[in-house]
């Protein structure tokens, strides 16, 4: 069985952590190279036609179920080796920077079941408000950094290996959650009020 996830740019975090050998850099660059010749608006140093054709192409490579289960950490830095990938196979260079790989959605993420740590951060960081009830009952997410503006912080409480939440980016919906979390031994990192 393998997975596609809704959301482009979580299917790219996913793809991140699987990038674990040569072969599987050979394959996903033959895919980037796949969109052709450089056209007049692209190629170094910003983003060009290209740039969106080969994130669809990564976005359709599906992933084995056994594989996402094994997945510990997931995080969406802008260095991370999946947009480094993609920038250097198409020569343009955002730094990893490009909105193109930004996470709107968490839409099944409880696929990823051996998930750890999230860190929301960098491209986890979304326009609109993030729903975060796709990961109400996940069994071992312990370790959760949070940006922006999140709906259904609710679910937060229903997450029995939460150890540590850092909310100093996050705008939550409901502002008790994380006063409820400490009280029942959940590590919290606020933002500091001047």
């Amino acid at each position: 069985m393998t997975i596609i996830f809704a959301d482009r740019g979580l299917h790219l975090g996913v793809l991140n952590a699987l990038l674990d050998s040569e072969e599987v850099v050979g394959e996903l660059r033959a895919l980037i190279e796949s969109t052709g010749p450089d056209g007049p608006a692209d190629g170094y140093p910003g983003p060009g036609p290209r740039l969106a054709a080969s994130l669809n192409l990564l976005h359709a490579v599906a992933v084995p179920s056994a594989e996402a289960s094994a997945i510990a950490h997931l995080g969406f830095d802008g260095g991370n080796d999946i947009y480094m990938l993609v920038e250097q196979t198409l020569d343009i260079d955002t730094g990893g920077e490009s909105d193109d790989y930004n996470v709107i959605s968490l839409e099944g993420i409880q696929s990823l079941s051996g998930l750890r740590s999230l860190n929301l951060d960098g491209h986890g960081y979304h326009p609109e408000p993030l729903d975060l009830t796709p990961l109400a009952g996940h069994p071992q997410l312990s370790d959760l950094v949070l940006t922006g503006a999140c709906t259904g912080s609710a679910a937060l409480e229903s997450l029995p290996a939460l150890r540590a939440l850092d909310v100093t980016l996050a705008h939550l919906d409901d502002p008790v959650v994380p006063a409820r979390l400490e009280a029942r031994g959940v590590t919290v990192r606020h933002r500091r009020h001047s």
